[in-house]
């Protein structure tokens, strides 16, 4: 998911200099937070003039937020960045054999090696209060697989949302639901029709062509890939829940959806759609928002609530982490580095250069204007509609056995090439057979 960054790399480190408060290096101990909540260091002595070696996957440019934070931090506390660039899909294979060598950075930048290798990094708790962070991020970006460990500090935070076009709902006569008031799915389905007769669009609704956007149909209605019970995990993607959802889903790219996009049959983004004016309400991620601030002009757009299922609201997040190895040559000026970034001052900045939702319970994203600060509210709203279902699929880690495979069953049954149980027990029975998973259904 791709990060948004276009506020001038001065300003930020301008307003990093400002708030700038000396950090110790405590490695061991918890940490704590004061009344403004900045961090207290287990440690008053700060580690000054030395080089910390940082993993990314792309050297960072002008207006890179991480980039921008090193770069004042380094400045301030007089040392120096030496900059590592591996692709996330090469740091896969390669980091095994640098752990290994005991050849390892200070600090990595990942999206997953602290969660598939928890015995190789630092726990953030002997260093930096946890009780700072969303419960949400440091649970879906920051904890290991297998365990509940705590491995890597959440920094590139991304939901998924709703987006619409407040022209047409204007123009057919429908309210914005809201977080006190959500439509259900169904509602969606029959005000989407309600956009197409009297909106003034092609389509009343769109999502993105990913698992990640049809699975918050299912977790609001009380689905789930996985179930477990103790330490025993079976495969119940086909469960009842499912298969309703599903043929729901399939209903509605009959009727309200371009079904050509999630049946195959074209290679089209329904982002450009929405764009396009063609399209009432888009199911997406908070990653599209500044993109379309610049590049929608046809109509007003905003952001609204998700909507509700047969037991509840739902969405998913996703993100990178910045995770400490223990056998780096410096934990404790990563450690550093990280009770700086992670104070009120320094991850505001932070955010105005990566105009994410927040990590952090008492920051946020002030975009600078009326609209976008209310569009923001409800992104940063969505999070909290991350379901333990959710959670738990994450945890038993099923996209390590089959992925993609699970997509196209998805879109075999939109096509109508299958039915919606046949396309989900087929998916149940692949991945039960790769994951040695028994089927719950």
């Amino acid at each position: 998911m791709a990060r948004l960054k276009r506020i001038a790399a001065g300003a930020f480190a301008a307003v990093m200099a400002a708030g700038l408060t000396a950090c110790g290096s405590g490695s061991t101990g918890a940490a704590a937070t004061d009344a403004s909540g900045n961090v207290t260091p287990t440690t008053s002595k700060a580690i000054t003039g030395k080089e910390l070696s940082v993993m990314v996957s792309e050297m960072p440019s002008d207006t890179d937020a991480l980039g921008n934070a090193l770069s004042t931090w380094a400045s301030e506390s007089g040392n120096t960045i030496k900059y590592i660039v591996v692709s996330n899909d090469d740091m896969l294979t390669k980091f095994p054999a640098m752990a290994k060598n005991k050849d390892l950075p200070d600090l990595i930048s990942t999206t997953g090696l602290h969660q598939l290798y928890p015995e190789e990094f630092v726990k953030p708790e002997t260093f930096i209060d946890l009780s700072q962070f969303n419960d949400a991020a440091l649970r879906s970006v920051g904890k290991a697989y297998a365990s509940d460990e705590i491995t890597g500090l959440p920094d590139q935070y991304t939901v998924t949302c709703m987006y619409y076009n407040a022209d047409a709902f204007e123009a057919a006569g429908l309210s914005v639901p809201t977080a006190d008031d959500p439509w259900t799915w169904d509602e969606l389905y029959e005000n989407a029709k309600t956009l197409q007769e009297k909106g003034g669009v092609k389509y009343g609704f769109a999502a993105d062509v990913s698992r990640a956007r049809y699975d918050i149909l299912m977790y609001a209605n009380g689905g789930s890939i996985t179930e477990k019970n103790g330490d025993t995990i079976k495969v119940a993607v086909n469960s009842p829940q499912n298969v309703e959802t599903l043929e729901k889903f399939v209903q509605a790219n009959n009727e309200v959806m371009p079904k050509a996009i999630w049946a195959g049959g074209t290679t089209d983004n329904p982002v450009e759609y929405f764009k396009n004016g063609d399209v009432g309400i888009l199911l997406s991620g908070s990653w599209n928002y500044n993109t379309f601030t610049t590049d929608i002009t046809k109509f007003n757009f905003s952001v609204m609530t998700s909507p509700k299922g047969k037991v509840s609201q739902a969405a998913i997040v996703g993100g990178g982490a910045l995770a400490v190895p223990k056998n780096g040559k410096q934990p404790q000026l990563a450690e550093q580095f990280l009770q700086w970034l992670y104070t009120k001052d320094h991850y505001s900045a932070f955010l105005q250069l990566d105009k994410g939702p927040s990590v952090m319970k008492n920051v946020s994203y002030d975009p600078g204007n009326e609209k976008a600060t209310a569009d923001y509210a409800v992104i940063q709203n969505e999070v909290n509609y991350v379901t333990d279902a959710f959670l738990a699929d994450e945890a038993a880690g099923w996209r390590q056995y089959k992925d993609n495979e699970y997509r196209d069953a998805l879109k075999q049954a939109v096509a109508g090439e299958v039915t919606a149980q046949q396309a989900l027990d087929g998916f149940a029975s692949e991945l039960a057979e790769s994951s040695k998973w028994a089927k719950a259904y």
